[in-house]
């Protein structure tokens, strides 16, 4: 598969991918005769990991430890990547609660915007505390 194809499925930039590839994230990468990138399945679902855990927030260098790690066998390798997963399920934990805070303040802000609109409450707000409340 070529660069464009597997920018589509997987949905990254071509740029995006080049640097991935140049940053060696890529094992299964191969390239053809003339040294254009060749994608096989196997390097789609590296690339789709890799999107996975840059979706989590993930830095590049720890993405690029967990396939080291993934590569390797064996009751060391499995708990080292056991201990990396556990991290990434607090860090998308954290994400998760932040989230679910800024929605209880959004759904406060459109319930006060609501009542204004039926005249329950007065627009009395400064416009900085109606930005952030």
């Amino acid at each position: 598969m070529k660069i464009s194809e597997v920018s589509k499925v997987v949905g990254l930039s071509v740029a995006t991918i080049r640097y991935y590839s140049g940053l060696g994230l890529i094992p299964s990468e191969k390239r053809d005769l003339s040294g254009e990138r060749i994608f096989d399945d196997e390097a789609v679902v590296w690339l789709q990991g890799i999107k996975f855990q840059r979706d989590l927030g993930i830095p590049l260098s720890e993405i690029k430890k967990y396939i080291a790690l993934c590569q390797q066998t064996g009751p060391a390798a499995v708990k080292r990547r056991y201990k990396m997963l556990l991290k990434q399920r607090e860090k998308a934990k954290s994400d998760f609660l932040d989230s679910v805070e800024r929605m209880d303040i959004i759904d406060s802000k459109i319930k006060r915007e609501e009542e204004i609109m039926k005249g329950k409450r007065s627009d009395s707000l400064s416009a900085a505390r109606r930005f952030s409340q």
